[in-house]
């Protein structure tokens, strides 16, 4: 693992695969968290070179022990947006992250280099508000986009989510009775490092089509 310092705190580099990543991380956990790191480790071996960061909110969290809510949607996105202009990470580049992480490259992946974007657990809807959706950018986007999302996930199940008709060039991938931070219920086949490794399996295919579909 390589430190990498930017003016919005240090990056964390690993790997040195063909495809680049940068992974943020959801909105209660930071980046040296276990799932995030367990993701790094699977996608390592899948000749990918990640990059984790901190959002300024979780800097501040990790600084004074107290815990806050991640700011508005909007200051995420020029945080992120400005983290990738200094990192002028080469093609070929993908964004993603786990859940708000995740939503936030999706918001802004249509104004970067980045050839697509990723989420492991969309939060497609806050909990218990399924009316309050988060979908709307993602019926006028135009890259190619994965989520990766548990049957049973409260932040947009199996049912819910095949309501939402989600474009053509959005691929979902399902991981059997799984919620929203992949802990398998009884009934699933996957425990959560199961699920880790078969979603970044997903990710990893997922680019080499997109990448071989851009290149023809």
């Amino acid at each position: 693992m390589e430190c990498i310092e930017t003016g919005f705190g240090p990056v964390q580099k690993y790997g040195s695969g063909a495809v680049n990543v940068v992974f943020a991380h959801g909105s209660g956990i930071g980046m040296n968290h276990e799932f995030m790191q367990s993701v790094v480790a699977a996608m390592v071996s899948k000749d990918f070179t990640v990059y984790l960061f901190n959002f300024g909110y979780m800097q501040q969290i990790q600084l004074t022990g107290t815990k806050r809510p991640p700011p508005a949607v909007a200051k995420l996105e020029l945080e992120l947006l400005a983290l990738l202009n200094e990192l002028a990470l080469p093609d070929p580049l993908i964004i993603g992250g786990k859940s708000l992480g995740g939503r936030v490259a999706s918001l802004i992946v249509e104004q970067t280099n980045a050839l697509g974007w990723f989420a492991l657990g969309y939060p497609f809807h806050p909990q218990r508000k399924p009316e309050t959706l988060r979908v709307e950018h993602l019926l006028t986007s135009h890259k190619p986009g994965l989520i990766v999302q548990g049957t049973r996930d409260a932040l947009g199940c199996y049912d819910e989510v095949l309501g939402y008709k989600l474009p053509a060039h959005i691929d979902l991938c399902w991981l059997s009775d799984v919620d929203h931070s992949f802990k398998p219920f009884k009934a699933s086949p996957y425990s959560q490092i199961q699920a880790i490794e078969r979603s970044v399996l997903d990710i990893e295919l997922w680019a080499r089509c997109t990448l071989k579909c851009r290149d023809t």
